[in-house]
């Protein structure tokens, strides 16, 4: 009887060790303060700074993002059926540094609806990158994170708080340095624009670890090891993009605030990376 009851209470405690576990998966919240850009003209430019560029460390950037098609009236790229949009970056012409970017959908296209993190030399050219390529339905939300870590010479990419691919950077002629490219939001280098939602963005002068990202995700914990720009989107109004750790405002294009809540979006797929 002993016995049972301590078994009992061991499957109990094993239970509710369950439940708190899928209580904190399940925790992850979408945001309700966010920016919406129109995918023709809206952006977000933010000055240069050697906050956003790769420490000898190496860097993180983890957003909220939400596209609202899968298919972009402003793409760039060279194969008209692997046409993509650059929907949060640092870089113009000779000064190349990351940019994240999404892949239009196009029938027959290899590419359907990718979401890349890129890290470039300076000077451009072929950039190394990760990406994930999963079913994607407009209206829902993703925490993306992109990670380059200078010790590694990796690059890597999180899809909602999980590890999908790294890839190597060696290969570049020089490493990623830091430039004078704006951070832009919604666009890099004014070619291409995303249509659909962009929350919350944070920054960190380091690679944060896999327990760090799925925490971020899980529970919303922000790790301040790092930190150095945070933009809440919590303005509501206005045209000045806030950054509340390092006061590195940006100026708001185009781009309208929104407010309603909306579902996350889970499934896999396939994952890879190159140069």
């Amino acid at each position: 009887m002993i016995l049972a009851h301590r078994f009992g209470f061991a499957v109990a405690i094993t239970a509710l060790l369950g439940l708190s576990h899928l209580a904190a998966a399940s925790a992850a919240q979408a945001p309700s303060s966010y920016l919406v850009f129109n995918g023709t003209n809206a952006y977000v430019e933010i000055p240069s700074s050697a906050a956003f560029g790769l420490s000898s460390a190496g860097m993180t950037v983890a957003v909220w993002m939400r596209p609202d098609s899968l298919t972009f009236s402003k793409t760039e790229g060279s194969l008209a059926s692997q046409q993509y949009v650059h929907w949060l970056g640092k870089g113009q012409d000779a000064q190349q540094e990351w940019t994240f970017r999404m892949y239009s959908l196009t029938d027959p296209g290899p590419r359907q609806n990718r979401i890349s993190f890129y890290v470039f030399k300076l000077d451009g050219g072929r950039g190394c990158g990760s990406y994930f390529q999963d079913p994607i339905q407009p209206g829902q939300w993703l925490q993306v994170v992109g990670v380059a870590d200078q010790s590694s010479n990796t690059v890597s990419i999180y899809k909602n708080g999980v590890f999908r691919h790294a890839d190597s950077y060696a290969s570049l002629a020089q490493p990623p340095q830091p430039g004078s490219a704006p951070l832009r939001v919604g666009s890099k280098d004014l070619t291409s624009y995303f249509q659909g939602a962009i929350g919350p963005i944070w920054i960190w002068n380091r690679p944060l670890s896999a327990a760090e990202i799925s925490a971020l995700f899980s529970s919303g914990g922000i790790p301040s090891n790092g930190l150095v720009a945070q933009y809440m989107m919590n303005e509501g109004l206005g045209t000045t993009f806030h950054d509340s750790v390092g006061g590195n405002n940006g100026t708001i294009h185009g781009a309208t605030w929104g407010s309603a809540a909306g579902p996350i979006g889970n499934g896999g797929g396939q994952s890879g990376g190159g140069c």
